[in-house]
């Protein structure tokens, strides 16, 4: 048999290749569109002996903004959240940290943040990115005091290892925030010695880590908000569920967990880090919507 002379096999080769690289782009480009493909999500949550003034309180949650990231759309994702926000009117938002991923775009970070608006304020604390705590940090970011200057100039409180007590008619809600518990920067002593522990008060938990909810006594929050899985950014189909290539080991990996009494809620966040793609797992923004147990 005469084998397939060259002027055959080159056309084939060359549009096999073309085949392939436009199979590549296609699927790139798809993740890329992924990465801004937000999700809002909402959340019914029955609370025993929730005082009549929370009844239907809103909290919404942004987490893993990594502003700053090069390259990614994150800044884009998150100018569609603040406005997702804008239009679902919480009463109070919650940002769970990663703010930043280096020190570019910090300027359209707090014009950003200042968008946010609640009645009862917006909240945040910090993660590992914001502590350079990561395995690659491509800028160092500003320092905590700077990105607390940063939120506070956006009209955000930055929560370090405090509480702040909200009033809600002849009710409350106190916000407490723990720093990076992973890196040593969290200290929950003084976060505990502050609970106001009357029934009117809701308590919430900030931290970037759920790990924190063992950490913490039965009873002390009725919820615990957290990030840093992003949902796994990049998931592959598999019986049984999704695998997640970011933070497989993770306890907590996202939506609802129960840890020692404690109620904690992992984010996929709004960002992408180290790759600028997500698959099988849209970035999220989540709104808690408070309600008594029937």
């Amino acid at each position: 048999m005469t084998p397939p002379s060259h002027s055959r096999v080159f056309p084939r080769v060359v549009r096999a290749a073309a085949a392939l690289g436009v199979a590549a782009a296609l699927g790139l480009s798809y993740l890329l569109f992924e990465s801004q493909w937000l999700r809002p999500v909402e959340r019914e949550l029955e609370v025993p002996g929730l005082p009549p003034d929370l009844e239907g309180f809103t909290v919404a949650q942004l987490s893993d903004l990594h502003v700053g990231f090069v390259p990614s759309f994150n800044l884009r994702t998150l100018r569609k959240a603040v406005a997702a926000l804008d239009a679902a009117r919480p009463d109070l938002i919650v940002v769970t940290g990663d703010l930043v991923t280096g020190s570019l775009r910090l300027e359209a970070l707090r014009a950003e943040l200042s968008r946010l608006r609640a009645p009862c304020g917006v909240f945040a604390v910090l993660g590992n990115h914001d502590h350079a705590e990561a395995k690659f940090v491509p800028l160092r970011p500003p320092s905590p005091q700077q990105l607390g200057r940063l939120s506070a100039d956006a009209g955000v409180r930055l929560l370090t290892n405090e509480c702040v007590t909200v009033p809600v008619g002849e009710a409350a809600v106190q916000v407490c925030g723990v720093d990076d518990v992973r890196h040593g920067f969290g200290d929950l002593a003084p976060v505990e010695a502050s609970l106001d522990r009357r029934q009117v008060v809701f308590r919430l938990l900030l931290s970037h880590f759920g790990e924190v909810a063992g950490r913490v006594a039965p009873g002390d929050f009725a919820l615990v908000l957290s990030g840093d899985t992003h949902g796994g950014q990049i998931c592959l189909p598999w019986f049984g569920g999704r695998v997640m290539l970011s933070s497989p080991r993770a306890e907590f990996r996202e939506g609802f967990h129960r840890r020692d009494g404690a109620l904690v809620y992992v984010t996929r966040g709004v960002g992408t880090s180290f790759l600028p793609f997500r698959f099988l797992c849209r970035p999220e923004i989540v709104l808690f919507r408070l309600g008594a147990a029937r």
